[in-house]
């Protein structure tokens, strides 16, 4: 079947910058998948983040170690659209795009609860909720959002379906640290991700970048 012929198909999507993608990006999405019914979900990484700086490593590098780190989840899939599109990478142009692709597609927007509760301050909020249906799964550190949360943050909680703990406490900028300090990363990243990581040298002491 083709990418553009998916029928009634349940999709979730999870972007980030994935600098590197690590086992939590991927208990996120499975998580998801698991608490919500989805089909799939595709890992979105972003081309140039709104809201933060750039990513460190290059956009095929972070490409190349989603595929790497999807290959063991069936339901996992990787989309390079964000990577293809010039300018910042905007949920709500990434949402538009996947629903023409998929036209027959019901999708969902995957996101932690520290970011879910920002989403009133993105680009085109009510057009986000009205393309996708909310998918907010809680974060380690953060209290397990209430339906009253979901409210005070300008979101109809009809609309948005809230999937409990399930992910570890992992942090990019911590990976990054332990690659640049010779640091062990068992437990943190997929092990064809970490030998990927060594082998390019990305994030070490003399990585400049540009792979």
């Amino acid at each position: 079947m083709g990418e553009g012929t998916d029928c009634c198909v349940r999709v979730g999507i999870v972007g980030g910058t994935f600098d590197p993608i690590h086992l939590g990006h991927t208990a996120l999405a499975e998580w998801a998948a698991e608490c919500t019914g989805l089909d799939k979900v595709l890992l979105v990484p972003a081309g140039q983040p709104p809201h933060r700086g750039n990513a460190m490593a290059p956009a095929a590098d972070r490409l190349e170690m989603c595929r790497l780190a999807a290959a063991g989840h069936p339901r996992l899939e990787i989309s390079d659209l964000e990577l293809r599109r010039e300018g910042p990478s905007y949920s709500v142009d990434t949402i538009r795009e996947l629903g023409r692709e998929r036209p027959a597609a019901e999708l969902f927007l995957v996101l932690g609860w520290d970011a879910a509760r920002e989403l009133r301050s993105w680009r085109e909020p009510d057009t986000v909720l009205r393309l996708a249906r909310l998918v907010i799964v809680s974060r380690p550190g953060f209290p397990e959002p209430t339906v009253e949360d979901v409210r005070r943050a300008g979101m109809d909680p009809a609309c948005v379906v809230l999937c409990g703990v399930g992910t570890p406490e992992i942090e990019a900028t911590d990976v990054r640290r332990l690659l640049e300090t010779g640091g062990s990363l068992d437990g943190l990243v997929d092990p064809a991700v970490e030998a990927y990581l060594r082998r390019r040298g990305l994030y070490g002491p003399h990585h400049d970048g540009r792979g």
